[in-house]
């Protein structure tokens, strides 16, 4: 599942719990992490990936935040 997607899904108390797992601000979480605005932390790009309970895989936070080489070409073409 695409991050983006996994954070759409979550009810405002789920939000709370997921940010808080990751250690970030939800506010942060609305808006730097899902429109990929800022560059990640490597232990923000784990906890993104390991408290989304296996729903997020690490490959899909990393392709989320153009970090992959698929992700660099699509966005170079």
């Amino acid at each position: 599942m695409k991050l983006r997607e996994y954070i759409n899904r979550l009810d405002p108390d789920a939000l709370n719990a997921y940010a808080a797992r990751c250690r970030i601000a939800v506010s942060y979480l609305r808006l730097h992490v899902k429109y990929a605005t800022k560059d990640p932390s490597v232990s923000l790009i784990k906890s993104l990936a390991r408290e989304s309970e296996s729903s997020v895989s690490l490959a899909e936070v990393l392709e989320h935040f153009g970090i992959t080489e698929a992700a660099s070409e699509n966005k170079a073409a």
